[in-house]
C-alpha cells in the first residue's frame, strides 16, 4: 500500500516523497491506527487523510467546521480528479439527493458535511447505510473547551463514530494546526479516540518573520499611531496579499476607510456584516481581486489561500494560540512572509473590557481568570527582549536547539541601526521651506526635484530645499516620513487632503539636541514576484480562474509558478517535474501555461 500511496501522490498531486511527518502519519493510517495529526499551517494535513480515503475500499467523511473550507477542499480534489463532494446549507435538495445517489452507488470518495450535520436525522439514517472506511475530524481544537474557537456541536462527534461502527470501531482522524498540551489531551479525550498514534509536528513556521512594534508612550490612539506604520508598510508591498487583524469592528471600519481613502486594493470582514457581504468579499480575497482583507478574527479558520505574504495584527490578539495561528496564514506556500504585531497600552486595556464583557455571561465561575492568564502570556510576548520564535515554540511545547532563532525581529535587532539626523533635517526643512502647504508625496517629489508641472505652477522648483535629496528614492523618503508622523516630528493634518506641519521637537533636531535613530527595516525577500515571466504566469491563472469560478491558488500555487518561471519547462515532461503539477493537473491546464512560456522565450529569444 506504501507504493500505492506514492503513485497517487505523483499522479494527482505532483509530488516525487512524503515529508516526514505526512509519511509517518500515512505509514500509521494504512496500519488502520487511530491518528491525531498535530501539523503546521502549510505542512499538509489533507493529504495524510485524502490519499489513504483513495487506497481504502468505502467512504471518507470529513467533518469540516466552515463551509468555505468544504468548499475550497472539494473544488482542489475535483480539479485534481478526485471523487469528493459536501453536504451544507448551499445546496438545493434536487442537488443534496443527487450526492446522496452518488455516494450509495460508491462515485464519492471523500464527503464533507459540518458537525451540525450530525442532528440530521435523515443524513444519520441514510449514511448507516453506507460502508464507511474513515471519519476524519478537521480543525480538531474546536472540541477543546481550552480553545478559543470552542464548538459545541463538536462535542457530538464521538458519538456520531460509535453509531456509525456498533461493535466494530470506525477508524478515526483528527488534525489541528494549533494545540497546546493541554488541547491534546482534551482533543483525544472528547473524541473518545482509542490509542491513537500521535504526531506532533514541528511547530516552527521557519518562512515567517516575526515583528513587534511597539506604539506604547505615544497618543495611545490607533487612528494616529497603527495607521502611517500600516500604509507605510503597504506602500512598501504593493501588490503582495495580506491580512490585517484588528480587535473590534470599528477597527476594522477605522482602517479600512482609511486604507480606502489611499487608494488600497482592499476588502473587510467582520460579524456586522451581512452574510452575503461576508461572503461577497472573502471571494474577492480569496480570487485575488484585492490585495488585502482587513477583519475581526471571524475571518480565517480553514482559509487556504495560499500565496498571503503578511499578516499584520493592528491590535493585540487575546491569547498566544489565536496570534500564532493567525500569524500562520501567511506563507502556506512555503515562501517568505512576515507576521507583525502593533502594540499599544489602550489595546491591552480594550481587550481585557471585552474579556469581561465576554464573562458576565458564562456559567463558569474561572472564565474571565482563565482568559487573563492567557492574555497575560500575550503581554509577555509583547514585552519580550529575546528571541520571539524561541518563546511561541516554547509555549507549545517544542524547544529550540538554539536560544535565538536569526529570523525575527529581536535576534535582528542589532542590525542596520543607523543615525538618520542629516535626512530628518532635510525633510524639516523642505516642510517649513515649503510653509506647511504639502503632502507626503508631493513633499518627497520636491525634495528629489522633480520638475513635473505641479512643481513649476507651485514655484517649488525655486525653494532652496528643490532636489536636495535626489539621491534617495520616493518610496524610502515617504516611508520616513511617516516614520517622524509617528514619533511626532512631524504633524498631519486632518481634512481629504491632509499636509504636512512640524511637530513639537523639529528644533531639537535642526539644534542637534535630538538624533534620529532609526532600525533599517529587515528586507525580506519578495523579489520573484517582481520576474516577467511569473507575471504571465500568474495572468493566465487569473483567466483560467475568472473561467472556471475557482480561486487561483486552487489552479497552481505561487511556489508552482515561480519554478515554472525559473525553470521555464518547454515540453510535457519538463512541466511534470516541477512540484505541484500532477497528469490530471497537466491535463487540465499544462499546455496553456507551457503555450505562455514557449510565446515568452521565443520573445525574449531564450
Amino acid at each position: 500500500m506504501k507504493s500505492e500511496a506514492l503513485r497517487i501522490l505523483k499522479e494527482y498531486y505532483g509530488y516525487d516523497n512524503f515529508r516526514e511527518g505526512q509519511e509517518k502519519i500515512i505509514d500509521a493510517i494504512l496500519e488502520k491506527r487511530n491518528v491525531l495529526g498535530i501539523m503546521t499551517t502549510g505542512a499538509g494535513k489533507s493529504v495524510c487523510y485524502q490519499i489513504p480515503a483513495l487506497i481504502f475500499e468505502g467512504l471518507t467523511i470529513v467533518i469540516s467546521p466552515l463551509i468555505s473550507l468544504m468548499k475550497d477542499q472539494v473544488d482542489s480534489l475535483r480539479l485534481i480528479g478526485i471523487e469528493a463532494s459536501y453536504l451544507n446549507s448551499t445546496l438545493t435538495s434536487d442537488e443534496y439527493n443527487k450526492i446522496l445517489f452518488r455516494i450509495k452507488r460508491g462515485k464519492i470518495k471523500l464527503l464533507y458535511i459540518s458537525p451540525e450535520r450530525l442532528e440530521n436525522k435523515f443524513f444519520l439514517n441514510f449514511i448507516k447505510t453506507v460502508k464507511i472506511s474513515m471519519v476524519v475530524v478537521d480543525e480538531a481544537h474546536c472540541v477543546s473547551q481550552w480553545g478559543e474557537n470552542f464548538r459545541r456541536s463538536y462535542l457530538r462527534i464521538a458519538d456520531f463514530v460509535k453509531y456509525l461502527g456498533g461493535e466494530n470501531q470506525i477508524q478515526t482522524l483528527a488534525f489541528t494546526a494549533t494545540a497546546t498540551p493541554k488541547i491534546k489531551v482534551d482533543i483525544i479525550e472528547k473524541l473518545n479516540i482509542v490509542n491513537p498514534f500521535v504526531y506532533v509536528d514541528y511547530f516552527n513556521r521557519d518562512n515567517i518573520y516575526f515583528k513587534v512594534v511597539d506604539n506604547s508612550g505615544l497618543d495611545k490612539n490607533l487612528d494616529i499611531d497603527s495607521k502611517p506604520f500600516i500604509i507605510d508598510y503597504l506602500r512598501k508591498h504593493k501588490g503582495k496579499s495580506g491580512i490585517i487583524y484588528c480587535s473590534t469592528r470599528k477597527n476594522v471600519d477605522d482602517i479600512y476607510n482609511y486604507l480606502v481613502g489611499f487608494n488600497r486594493s482592499v476588502t473587510k470582514y467582520h460579524g456586522g456584516m451581512t452574510k452575503e457581504e461576508r461572503d461577497k468579499n472573502q471571494k474577492l480575497f480569496l480570487d485575488d481581486d484585492v490585495e488585502i482583507m482587513v477583519a475581526t478574527n471571524a475571518f480565517g479558520m480553514g482559509i487556504n489561500k495560499s500565496n498571503i505574504r503578511y499578516v499584520i495584527h493592528a491590535n493585540i490578539p487575546a491569547d498566544l494560540e489565536s496570534y500564532y495561528q493567525e500569524a500562520g496564514r501567511a506563507g502556506r506556500d512555503g515562501g517568505p512572509a512576515e507576521a507583525i504585531l502593533i502594540y499599544n497600552e489602550k489595546d491591552r486595556d480594550i481587550q481585557r473590557y471585552l474579556m469581561e464583557k465576554e464573562a458576565k455571561g458564562k456559567k463558569d465561575k474561572n472564565y474571565l481568570n482563565k482568559r487573563l492568564k492567557n492574555f497575560n502570556k500575550m503581554l509577555e510576548y509583547v514585552e519580550l527582549k529575546t528571541c520571539y520564535r524561541e518563546y511561541i515554540l516554547k509555549y507549545f511545547g517544542e524547544k529550540m536547539i538554539r536560544n535565538y532563532c536569526g529570523y525575527c525581529e529581536n535576534c535582528k535587532k542589532e542590525k542596520n541601526i543607523k543615525d538618520f539626523s542629516l535626512e530628518a533635517k532635510k525633510i524639516i526643512s523642505g516642510v517649513g521651506r515649503a510653509k506647511e502647504s504639502l503632502g507626503i508625496s508631493t513633499l518627497a517629489n520636491m525634495l528629489m526635484g522633480k520638475a513635473d508641472t505641479k512643481m513649476l505652477n507651485k514655484g517649488l522648483d525655486k525653494i532652496s530645499t528643490f532636489g536636495i535629496m535626489k539621491e534617495n528614492k520616493q518610496e524610502w523618503i515617504e516611508s520616513f516620513i511617516n516614520y517622524m508622523i509617528s514619533e511626532k516630528y512631524l504633524v498631519q493634518s486632518a481634512g481629504s487632503f491632509p499636509v504636512l506641519k512640524l511637530g513639537e521637537k523639529y528644533k531639537d533636531i535642526l539644534n542637534g539636541n535630538i538624533k534620529v535613530i532609526r532600525k533599517e527595516d529587515e528586507k525580506i525577500d519578495f523579489d520573484y514576484y517582481e520576474n516577467d515571466l511569473f507575471k504571465e504566469l500568474n495572468s493566465l491563472r487569473k483567466e483560467i480562474s475568472k473561467q472556471e469560478n475557482i480561486a487561483p491558488y486552487i489552479i497552481f500555487s505561487d511556489m508552482t509558478l515561480i519554478e515554472m518561471a525559473e525553470k521555464k519547462p518547454r515540453n510535457r515532461w519538463d512541466m511534470l517535474k516541477i512540484k505541484g503539477i500532477g497528469n490530471q493537473k497537466f491535463k487540465s491546464y499544462g499546455e496553456r501555461f507551457l503555450e505562455r512560456i514557449n510565446n515568452y522565450c521565443m520573445e525574449e529569444r531564450l
